[in-house]
């Protein structure tokens, strides 16, 4: 493939629209985070999240070495952290960000957001290097319900959400 087909791949890829997190893990004195857009559920019967985190991410040693960690499913009120997160910013700045966005430690140790659509507290079950990122997969521990509002997601290189959902009335045959 040339460059331009790179290029297209990359384009093709900001199209496909995914919802935010915000994962935590504790490793010693410090609070490792970041913004996670690759999750999914791996397994039902135990749950179990997957989570893709770049290989050069400070949270993974410890994710990796079997820390719980926490993940909170962002809604679109979480919109101006995440992009305060996602800028080029010091850490110091990102954890004042996050302390002014209300993120408490959970008991686990990992920072979350009590006011997440959701909340789960992961024990990492399996991590496996793919090229430039590693999934790791957890299962929940613990989680917990927050808000009812809409999902922040990420699409075509911007946050935002989706149109109101529409249901569509049955009428009986």
């Amino acid at each position: 493939m040339g460059m331009e087909a790179n290029e297209e791949v990359y384009e093709a890829f900001s199209r496909y629209g995914s919802g935010l997190t915000l994962v935590g893990v504790r490793d010693g004195d410090h609070d490792r985070f970041f913004i996670a857009a690759s999750v999914m559920t791996a397994s039902v019967d135990p749950f179990a999240l997957a989570v893709s985190v770049g290989s050069g991410r400070d949270a993974l040693p410890s994710m990796a070495s079997g820390a719980s960690w926490t993940l909170s499913v962002l809604a679109t009120a979480h919109r101006g952290l995440v992009e305060e997160l996602t800028r080029d910013s010091s850490r110091e700045e990102r954890l004042m960000a996050l302390g002014a966005a209300g993120a408490e430690a959970s008991s686990s140790g990992g920072l979350w957001l009590p006011d997440a659509l959701a909340a789960f507290t992961c024990r990492t079950s399996s991590v496996t290097p793919v090229h430039d990122q590693t999934l790791v997969v957890g299962e929940v521990v613990d989680a917990s319900l927050g808000t009812s509002s809409a999902p922040l997601l990420r699409w075509n290189r911007a946050f935002g959400t989706a149109g109101p959902l529409v249901s569509r009335s049955v009428t009986p045959g």
